[in-house]
């Protein structure tokens, strides 16, 4: 949870220029759309949180399925070659 917090502070920084800078508060939620990982993770729902670890795991599984065809494919190659 530090790491978690420590994180959120750095991500805090970039929104000082908002505050500091007149009138720049006004381009906050063009920022936030493009740099949706701006805001602390406290602004984070559980919903999207899932959404990401779905996301993540779909990743994942894809690799795994590429790596294990890939795999079989250099094990045919290789039978081929030496049979």
């Amino acid at each position: 949870q530090l790491l978690r917090t420590c994180a959120d502070l750095f991500r805090l920084v970039p929104f000082l220029v908002f505050v500091i800078v007149p009138f720049m508060e006004f381009l906050l939620p063009v920022f936030l759309k493009l740099f949706p990982a701006m805001l602390p993770s406290t602004f984070e729902t559980e919903s999207k949180k899932e959404e990401k670890q779905k996301k993540r795991l779909s990743a994942k599984l894809e690799l795994a399925k590429f790596l294990r065809e890939t795999i079989a494919e250099m094990a045919r190659r290789n039978k081929a070659d030496t049979g």
